[in-house]
């Protein structure tokens, strides 16, 4: 079986992720997977695993790009070099990308739907492409129900199949950084208003209040770079606070004391996942999957969104209070290596392929 993966760009990000753990652990159940993208910095790293990657016009946001037509175009040239069975989209435009040369071709069409989508009179594009493939999988219950109620998808040709880490490479040895701190704060993702970074920014005056010593340290790239920074400088908190890049994750979670994501809209938080499996407490918004990751109090702090005294009261409650902390830490740790090994959901993925193909 030949699998063809599409995707906006093979940038550093959530979906990259996925698809090269997917694609890991596919190879070992002797399929083959592709990459059609528009590149990006891992192409070498999915190349590493024995991965072909092709290159197709999928870097824009809008289904009424001519570059959807160029890359469907491009699907045909690839198909000739790699036969493939199926074509797995992972994004918006490459499920409309996916499902037009579905439809012409013949070829099987999975649609993997990673988030959300608000209702939007405006997005005439949803209404002429639904997109959802011959089988569409939603990577939480929450993601199924808005599947159906936005896009009015059949909810009988939805698969839930849980979003899960790579134990495997997280397990591996890496050294700890030499952070600075007690209690070291850290967070993980993109820089982006929706990670609501800012807020947890906001919390950190009330913190170094009962712990001097406390820094925070946030792992990402992106557009929300600088506004941050500003923001830590107005609050007169730039020894406090940093932003780093180009760090192992393995090694910066290895280096902190308590994790936080504060964001705003979470269809999961994987690098909450991250997190828990290496027994760090959690303090993560009521919001969406989050609330499947952590049950409060018991595998983590949640708080109300948008909120830095509430973020601050959680963050302050963990450190004084060290049974709650090793509680959190062991059922954490626990419910990750349980319920969210990537290794035990392949052969969900493997029948969602075959139930495509017949």
């Amino acid at each position: 079986m030949k699998i063809l993966h599409i995707l906006p760009h093979l940038n550093i990000g959530g979906i990259t992720t996925y698809v090269y753990t997917l694609s890991k652990y596919l190879i070992r159940e002797n399929i083959e997977a592709a990459i059609a993208s528009s590149g990006g910095s891992w192409e070498g790293k999915f190349r590493k695993l024995g991965i072909k990657t092709f290159t197709v016009s999928t870097n824009t946001r809008s289904e009424l790009s001519y570059k959807v037509i160029l890359s469907v175009k491009q699907l045909y040239k690839i198909k000739k070099e790699f036969n493939f069975d199926i074509v797995h989209s992972h994004t918006r435009v490459t499920q409309v990308i996916a499902q037009i040369f579905s439809g012409l071709s013949g070829t099987p069409h999975v649609a993997n739907f990673h988030g959300f989508y608000k209702k939007n009179k405006k997005r005439i594009g949803r209404k002429i492409f639904k997109a959802q493939g011959n089988i569409a999988i939603a990577i939480t219950p929450g993601v199924k129900n808005d599947l159906i109620n936005v896009f009015g998808a059949n909810e009988n040709k939805i698969k839930v199949i849980l979003s899960s880490i790579d134990i495997e490479e997280l397990g591996k040895e890496m050294s700890p950084l030499s952070l600075e701190g007690s209690p070291r704060i850290g967070a993980s993702g993109r820089l982006s208003p929706v990670k609501g970074f800012e807020y947890l920014i906001k919390s950190m005056p009330s913190v170094l209040n009962k712990f001097p010593k406390a820094h925070l340290y946030i792992l990402g790239e992106g557009k929300e770079e600088n506004k941050l920074l500003e923001l830590s400088n107005k609050l007169g908190l730039e020894r406090r606070i940093n932003l780093l890049k180009n760090i192992p994750l393995a090694s910066f979670l290895r280096s902190i004391d308590i994790f936080c994501l504060p964001s705003l809209e979470e269809p999961l938080g994987l690098s909450v996942l991250e997190a828990q499996y290496f027994g760090i407490p959690c303090v993560v918004s009521n919001i969406g999957g989050l609330r499947i990751l952590v049950k409060n109090e018991n595998t983590g702090l949640l708080v109300p969104p948008a909120d830095p005294k509430s973020i601050a009261d959680a963050l302050i409650r963990i450190e004084n209070d060290k049974n709650l902390r090793n509680s959190i830490s062991s059922n954490s740790k626990k419910q990750v290596e349980n319920n969210f090994d990537i290794r035990e959901r392949i052969n969900e993925f493997i029948d969602v392929y075959k139930e495509a193909l017949g």
